[in-house]
């Protein structure tokens, strides 16, 4: 299984319409094979998402694109910024830089 992880950040006076968003199904919702993991919060000045999501190795690039896709509804809302980031496990990266089996 692969990892992608999203942080987003939101203004304070756009969490209410990006909770909506979220709750109402306003945005298009990931592919089946696509699994939530987790969304962690941290409440600051602007409000900071964490979602991580766990989708299957040989679809990598269609789940990143079901994950983009969500993310995209998202930019309606003023001040709604995100990145999407494709993760790697300690062992996954160790022969990025040399170390490790390929």
């Amino acid at each position: 299984m692969a990892f992608i992880m999203v942080t987003s950040k939101i203004p304070p006076h756009k969490t209410e319409g990006v909770g909506q968003a979220f709750l109402g199904k306003k945005v298009p919702d990931v592919a089946d094979f696509v699994k939530r993991v987790n969304i962690w919060v941290v409440a600051d000045y602007e409000t900071k998402m964490y979602a991580l999501y766990e989708v299957p190795n040989d679809k990598m690039w269609e789940g990143y694109l079901s994950i983009a896709t969500r993310y995209a509804g998202y930019r309606i809302i003023e001040g709604f910024k995100y990145k999407i980031e494709p993760l790697a496990t300690v062992q996954e990266a160790l022969p990025m830089i040399g170390l490790g089996k390929k």
